[in-house]
């Protein structure tokens, strides 16, 4: 993570609930919440503006979070932490005015953000699941080192950095990724480790980096519609492309992808790769690059 420049105020966080213990804090500028029975934490995490920063932390904090702002006054962040069956719930909202919406338990409702700086710094011990609501805010998530058991991502206009440098120790069944406006862009995506993969593009830019790919067979769904989308495929992974043309539509391959009939096309090396890829491309009026790295 880039240091944060000098003369930035701290702030967090208004709560934090464990178990059913509730504690207030004011402004002390930084907040965790310690291991204790838990065997797996789900994470749920909504930000309307501002920056959100997530990397591995101590092996013993659940979480470590810390947030900065340029303003004097402070802005309030919200944990709210429960363990049920060796399980932790942690909801992390990052804005002002937080109320539970009507709908579906543990969905909120934030309004009052103003910019500032998060850094969430989560457990390397146990598996985690992410589910992440960001509205114009930038992400900068660098998943290497933790284990990741799920993650799903909705980002509205934001620009988002998902990086695994490293082999996720953990399975994720289905990862899921839905980029609005901003850009977005997956470095190392193969470590992550899943076994099916989808993209959700609207009128961004996409970068979708695989390296890092050891299974031996996922499945991709990219659905791109006025975006640009860029899928980078590992040398040593076989591909097969799914993709019905259209007049609007447009795609493009590198050399080594080969035409094997209607909208369909391979690599020369798919029969004999130990890592295969499945991929199926909806580009509707946007426009989809398949290269190999």
């Amino acid at each position: 993570m880039n240091t944060l420049r000098q003369h930035i105020t701290p702030y967090l966080l208004c709560a934090v609930v464990v178990s059913t213990t509730q504690v207030h804090a004011g402004d002390s500028g930084k907040k965790e919440i310690g291991r204790t029975t838990e065997r797996e934490i789900n994470v749920v995490l909504s930000a309307g503006f501002g920056r959100v920063n997530i990397e591995r932390g101590e092996a013993e904090k659940v979480i470590i979070a810390e947030g900065y702002s340029k303003k004097e006054s402070s802005l309030p962040t919200t944990l709210k932490y429960d363990i049920r069956n060796r399980v932790g719930y942690l909801d992390i909202s990052l804005g002002e005015d937080i109320q539970e919406s009507g709908g579906k338990k543990g969905t909120f409702k934030i309004s009052g953000i103003d910019g500032g700086t998060w850094d969430l710094k989560f457990s390397s011990a146990i598996p985690i699941s992410f589910d992440v609501e960001l509205g114009v805010a930038k992400g900068a998530f660098d998943m290497t080192g933790l284990q990741v058991k799920d993650f799903k991502l909705s980002a509205g206009a934001s620009d988002v950095l998902l990086v695994f440098d490293s082999p996720n120790t953990s399975t994720i069944d289905e990862m899921s990724i839905e980029s609005g406006v901003g850009k977005f862009v997956g470095r190392n995506l193969g470590n992550a480790n899943f076994k099916s993969f989808r993209y959700e593009g609207g009128v961004g830019a996409a970068t979708l980096d695989f390296a890092g790919l050891s299974q031996s067979e996922v499945d991709i769904d990219v659905q791109v519609g006025l975006g640009i989308c860029t899928v980078i495929i590992p040398k040593d992974a076989g591909a097969r492309v799914f993709f019905e043309k259209s007049l609007v539509s447009r795609i493009d391959f590198d050399s080594s992808i080969q035409t094997m009939g209607d909208n369909q096309y391979i690599s020369d090396n798919y029969r004999t790769a130990k890592s295969r890829m499945n991929i199926r491309i909806d580009a509707g009026l946007g426009k989809v690059r398949i290269k190999t790295e």
